[in-house]
């Protein structure tokens, strides 16, 4: 996913949980007190040097990002552990 995919996307300053796709395939799954913010430093300059080469190659592969808003950060919290235990991302 280049820089400008992301930039197309009009994701909310609210909490909620994200997911990082390729194909079908769901590689990520992540919380986020502002969805917008976080997600944004997936696609920084530094990100090799601040986050590793795991994560660079994630980003690269992904080729969709979806995201479901929740009301409050504990909403987030609770999203993303039950989705990580239906969907068991690597």
């Amino acid at each position: 996913m280049k820089v400008s995919d992301y930039t197309k996307l009009k994701m909310p300053e609210t909490p909620g949980v994200y997911m990082f796709y390729t194909g079908k395939k769901l590689l990520y799954i992540g919380k986020a007190t502002s969805l917008r913010g976080r997600v944004r430093s997936y696609f920084g300059k530094d990100l090799i040097s601040t986050r590793g080469p795991l994560l660079v190659d994630m980003v690269f592969k992904a080729n969709k990002i979806t995201w479901q808003a929740t009301d409050s950060v504990l909403e987030a919290l609770i999203l993303e552990s039950n989705l990580i235990k239906k969907h068991q991302p690597y």
